[in-house]
């Protein structure tokens, strides 16, 4: 079943994408066009249960849904969306319209002049509602009181600020926290593996079709090898979003999540470095997207914490239980005592 959910996504997603040019920075009209549009189709309940509607996909199923935003450069947040709506109904509370952005990280609350600042919020200047982390209390907060500072990034993120007193605070566990912090992740983590996917497609085309000295540039050995690192990466990063969403409910298990945040932020900047020298510098120009994957993946690594953050959760994980490894954890057993 979920490979027609697939299918019909994915042609939905590349009809957005050529409408609004691969561009990011969509004027509000033509974000709420997009928006309306996938709203429209359903897909943001495939994630409730089928009793409010929706089609009960786990993580393992919707997974492919969420690379596909990257793939396509949709210049909305479908994955944090879908992922948010998830996570507020499961918690017992009520499930807003419009789009969803999870802020986890970089919040700063400036308790004298009362207001929740954050430098750097996707799609910040666009999406409706957002769920905001702050020490351990979780707001709800709305775009229409929100003071837009900067966007940034060809309209990737912005910086934004709320006064205290207009945000909504949440009721729920520390563990729902917690689940949260992980969605958070996993909503930059998967769509940026799509971006990548899409990079590799755009290079190796490019390879094929180039000329250069009488013959395409995928003919040259330097330029295979080039490439065949560039497979070998991308591949790496999808197999790591596979993990990641290897989850029969809806919450990624930590350490796999950890472990696969690592390896997509490691490969992230080779795998742009690799596209771009190919490309040459085609690549950075206006007119052609590959910038906008790039910018993407570049961009998002950090998301939800850096590479060394998710590296240091894991490693204290390790260290902390007695006959666990990496190893193991992919593998969902203990080693065995020395």
């Amino acid at each position: 079943m979920n490979n027609l959910f697939d299918e019909a996504v994915g042609r939905l997603f590349a009809d957005v994408s050529e409408k609004s040019g691969n561009r990011l920075n969509l004027s509000c009209t033509d974000y709420e066009t997009i928006w309306s549009e996938i709203a429209g189709s359903g897909f943001l309940d495939v994630m409730l249960p089928e009793e409010q509607g929706g089609a009960g996909l786990s993580l393992k199923e919707a997974g492919n849904l969420f690379r596909q935003e990257g793939y396509f450069n949709l210049s909305v947040p479908f994955s944090s969306t879908l992922l948010a709506r998830s996570w507020l109904d499961s918690n017992g509370l009520a499930v807003p319209d419009g789009s969803i952005v999870i802020a986890t990280m970089g919040v700063q609350v400036s308790e004298g002049q009362g207001r929740i600042v954050i430098n750097k919020l996707p799609f910040g200047h666009q999406a409706a509602r957002f769920l905001v982390l702050v020490n351990q209390s979780c707001y709800l907060l709305a775009q229409e009181k929100a003071v837009v500072h900067e966007v940034y990034h060809a309209g990737l993120f912005a910086s934004v600020s709320w006064h205290l007193e207009e945000a909504i605070e949440l009721e729920v566990s520390a563990q729902a926290l917690e689940d949260l912090r992980n969605l958070a992740a996993l909503a930059a983590l998967v769509p940026s593996v799509g971006a990548m996917e899409r990079i590799f497609e755009m290079t190796l085309e490019y390879a094929n079709q180039r000329q250069q000295f009488g013959r395409p540039l995928s003919k040259f050995q330097a330029i295979q090898h080039q490439i065949s690192v560039l497979a070998e990466q991308v591949w790496a990063a999808r197999m790591a979003a596979q993990i990641a969403c290897n989850s029969n409910n809806h919450h990624p298990d930590p350490n796999l999540l950890a472990i696969a945040k690592y390896q997509v932020s490691f490969v992230s900047d080779q795998v742009t470095d690799i596209s771009h020298a190919i490309h040459g510098a085609i690549g950075i120009t206006e007119e052609y997207v590959l910038h906008f994957y790039t910018r993407r993946v570049r961009e998002f690594k950090s998301e939800a914490g850096t590479q060394s953050y998710w590296a240091g959760k894991l490693g204290r994980y390790v260290l902390e239980t007695e006959g666990e490894t990496v190893l193991s954890m992919l593998t969902g057993e203990l080693c065995p005592d020395a």
